[in-house]
């Protein structure tokens, strides 16, 4: 009898990885947070998440669909099973944990205010009373200010690219972002000239909001998923292929 039970459920792990070997599984973004994942003037996904979620899905042998998707509909879509994983630098935290699993994290960011140089802004949460602070809605950042900044006028925007544009516009005193993001996606380029980043770097150490690195989301009824992709991202750090991607888009 027990023979037969361990044979039955070695055939039926057996079902689960054939069926997710010829299922094509549904990744999707948000493509409006470069380096990490945006859409080149072709109409591609391109970007650092793009191209881990790629070896990722290579490494585990998975037929991958990797879509863009609206930030506020991902993590229902993803809930609902509309979308089998997410891969948005989705920073792990408990609030999270109870609605969708995780992959091991591959990343852990610092978050960081970006303003005018010459504002010489003091970003503690009295130097930013009555001043505005941009942030993309739903995110860590976005819990942060909320949290911590009572006496500022929190602006939210849908998307991640948004709130630069209200900080360069002149509509927004600060905005507080991924230090890689705000360093490679807007320092770096002409409509950065002027801004800095300020305050501390600051990691999940300093606050819960930040969480305990970014990892790829996936529906909390999947476990044979989760499995592969952790395979997957072994695979990928095991190679080197991590530290290569981390090398072209960071220089690290």
């Amino acid at each position: 009898m027990a023979y037969n039970k361990l044979w039955a459920a070695a055939a039926l792990m057996a079902l689960a990885a054939n069926a997710l070997a010829s299922e094509r599984i549904t990744i999707a973004t948000d493509a409006t947070f470069p380096p990490f994942e945006s859409v080149d003037a072709h109409g591609k996904l391109v970007g650092y998440d793009i191209e881990l979620a790629e070896a990722v899905c290579k490494e585990a042998k998975l037929d991958c669909n990797i879509i863009g998707a609206a930030w506020e509909g991902m993590i229902p879509g993803l809930i609902s099973k509309k979308y089998d994983a997410l891969i948005s630098q989705l920073t792990v935290t408990d609030a999270r944990r109870k609605v969708m699993a995780f992959s091991d994290v591959y990343e852990l960011p610092t978050f960081r205010f970006v303003a005018r140089q010459d504002a010489h802004l003091d970003v503690s949460p009295e130097g930013l009373k009555g001043k505005v602070i941009a942030v993309q809605t739903g995110t860590p950042m976005d819990a942060y200010v909320t949290r911590n900044y009572p006496g500022s006028t929190i602006k939210r925007y849908a998307s991640g690219s948004e709130p630069y544009l209200e900080l360069s516009a002149g509509r927004a005193d600060a905005h507080m972002s991924y230090e890689a993001q705000i360093l490679h996606s807007f320092l770096a380029k002409d409509e950065g000239k002027g801004f800095e980043l300020v305050g501390p770097r600051l990691t999940g150490k300093d606050a819960p909001e930040f969480g305990e690195g970014v990892a790829i989301a996936i529906n909390k009824h999947n476990g044979a998923l989760v499995e592969r992709i952790n395979a997957g991202l072994k695979g990928v750090r095991d190679s080197g292929q991590l530290d290569a991607l981390n090398a072209k888009y960071f220089g690290q």
